[in-house]
């Protein structure tokens, strides 16, 4: 039997060095390869001086990833500072796609825009958005979508307020505190 005093681990230095530095194999992938356990590997590159590199899964881009889910991912709702840009956090879904024109810098496009620049056949410009005529930011269908300046955009909104003003007036909308806004 063997102990840490009299094992010959089953590698040259040599060999130790190319599979860690040149071929970039991990330990546990060296050990592998030679039959041995990752705590022998790490303890003859401490003694052969090779400095290990920073423990990390790697090769996690795309379907690699475990949590990959084809790209598209849900943004969460978070609040924003008064003229912060909503490029994520505002409760849309968002479509990995780097070569998009209207990509953000992580690649990712919102779903919304990425059909009405598909069904327009031209990237958004500056200045306009698209906008969702039934309000669902989860309809994504190009006959909800509808592309606009902001100014345009802003007054459909203002439109819309009006119109819930005059329902409530007419009594056909009611607000409480426990169920926010109803048809009565």
């Amino acid at each position: 039997m063997s102990n840490q005093y009299t094992y010959s681990v089953p590698f040259t230095e040599e060999e130790l060095y190319d599979c860690y530095a040149n071929q970039c194999m991990s330990q546990v992938e060296i050990a592998c390869k030679f039959g041995t356990t990752q705590k022998v590997v790490w303890r003859a590159m401490k003694k052969m001086g090779i400095l290990s590199r920073k423990a990390a899964i790697r090769n996690q881009q795309g379907e690699a990833n475990k949590n990959w889910r084809g790209g598209r991912v849900l943004s969460a709702t978070t609040k924003r500072q008064r003229g912060e840009r909503a490029s994520f956090g505002n409760g849309y879904y968002y479509v990995l796609d780097h070569e998009h024109p209207n990509a953000n810098k992580s690649g990712y496009v919102a779903e919304h825009i990425m059909v009405a620049v598909k069904e327009r056949g031209a990237p958004l410009v500056k200045g306009e958005v698209v906008h969702h005529i039934n309000l669902n930011k989860h309809d994504n269908r190009s006959e909800n979508l509808v592309i606009a300046r902001r100014k345009e955009h802003a007054i459909w909104h203002v439109q819309l307020e009006e119109i819930a003003v005059s329902l409530m007036e007419e009594g056909l909308v009611q607000f409480s505190r426990e169920h926010g806004y109803e048809r009565r």
